[in-house]
């Protein structure tokens, strides 16, 4: 019932905007729609849900507040299931029909598939699949995402792993846990040559398909190997069972999740099996003492008063903040247009969110918003962090790979 309560909330949220309904003070006769397609019915709605609240909360601050040079920020929501074909729909309703600016995608495979199409129709995209071929404008010109990819943050861990390894008669020994899906083996190329590079020896893979059962049979398998550290590329809600699962064998391995695996609800719905389990993350979690969390803090309480707070909503909120710097660099250019944005994107240099993320900077020849994320772990039931930030070189070695 709470699930079905939380969809028919952010339906209405969705309509209301539609509707023009939601109180603002900027100029409701210049809407400036920005599309977001995004999944909230299928295997990552639990992600989905929480990102979408936060990105229609930083909108209706951002228009509370000026708007984009005094016009209205409106986002056009679509829902797609995490499905491809839904996706590519919803994808050609927001260009065609509703002619959106730019729009957000979630979803790996239906970036993956619609790449060469948003480079033929130039239009500028907000990535939430942090994947390193999104990375050289070369190929992919009007795509960006606000973190380090996947593959960078992936790496950012093993140097953690390799850095604090403190037996010097052998390798630390690793595993990656993943869906056999674009988004789940995303990073493992990258990994495994960068692993061999710093001294890590890893084992076999283990796949763990969505919606997410059970996992006992590869966590067995993957227990053979002996692993220290296991990786886990998923979502909350089946990264969850991997854990109750794990604790249920009494597995050695210590657990690093991936930035969508490792948020507040993975806490909740683990029913504790995610205590003293680590992962990496560039966003700040709910509720940390950084300046750009003020409003944020203020806004989810006023908003939702007694709901949750995740670094999934936090993202949204840098997601929505990043997209009306750049509407309003372009809008003050005069060139509100996909083309105008890409370029506006482009500029940034440092741009902060008052450590909401790391500071961003694009260029012509490099759209990796940042090279740094921190190491984290779940503590008496709360994240922690467990390190400062690690920056990896901006070098090309790993670059669109």
């Amino acid at each position: 019932m709470k699930k079905f309560s939380l969809v028919i909330a952010v339906f209405a949220i969705v309509v209301s905007l539609s509707l023009g309904t939601l109180p603002n003070h900027a100029a409701a006769a210049d809407a400036i729609k920005w599309g977001v397609l995004i999944d909230l019915s299928g295997p990552t709605s639990d992600w989905g849900k929480n990102q979408v609240k936060g990105q229609l909360d930083a909108m209706r601050w951002v228009n509370e507040h000026g708007g984009i040079n005094g016009k209205e920020l409106k986002l056009i929501v679509i829902d797609d299931g995490y499905k491809v074909p839904r996706g590519v729909a919803g994808y050609n309703r927001l260009v065609d029909s509703e002619k959106v600016l730019g729009l957000y995608i979630q979803s790996t495979g239906t970036t993956m598939t619609l790449i060469k199409k948003i480079v033929a129709d130039g239009v500028a995209t907000i990535a939430a699949s942090f994947t390193s071929k999104f990375q050289n404008p070369a190929k992919t010109p009007f795509s960006f995402f606000v973190s380090p990819s996947y593959g960078t943050m992936g790496r950012i861990a093993l140097k953690w792993v390799r850095t604090t390894w403190k037996d010097p008669g052998r390798n630390p020994k690793f595993c990656y846990l993943y869906p056999d899906n674009k988004y789940g083996r995303d990073i493992l190329a990258v990994g495994k040559d960068y692993a061999k590079k710093i001294g890590v020896e890893i084992g076999p893979d283990q796949v763990i398909n969505w919606p997410t059962k059970d996992a006992t049979v590869q966590l067995t398998n993957m227990n053979r190997f002996g692993p220290d550290y296991a990786y886990i590329t998923s979502t909350a809600m089946n990264g969850a069972v991997i854990l109750k699962n794990a604790k249920a064998l009494g597995l050695k391995t210590k657990f690093i999740s991936n930035i969508r695996n490792f948020e507040e609800s993975l806490i909740t719905l683990s029913g504790g099996a995610a205590e003293g389990t680590y992962g990496v993350h560039p966003i700040a979690p709910y509720g940390a003492d950084v300046p750009g969390m003020k409003k944020v803090v203020e806004s989810h309480e006023k908003w939702h008063a007694g709901e949750m707070g995740t670094n999934v909503y936090v993202e949204g909120w840098v997601n929505i903040l990043s997209v009306s710097e750049a509407l309003r660099q372009a809008d003050k250019a005069g060139d509100l247009t996909p083309a105008g944005i890409r370029n506006a994107f482009e500029k940034f240099r440092n741009f902060s969110t008052g450590g909401l993320a790391p500071p961003m900077t694009f260029t012509k020849t490099d759209h990796r918003a940042s090279m740094a994320a921190k190491m984290y772990q779940v503590q008496n039931g709360k994240i922690e962090p467990v390190s400062d930030w690690i920056e990896l070189p901006r070098d090309m070695e790993y670059f669109g790979k």
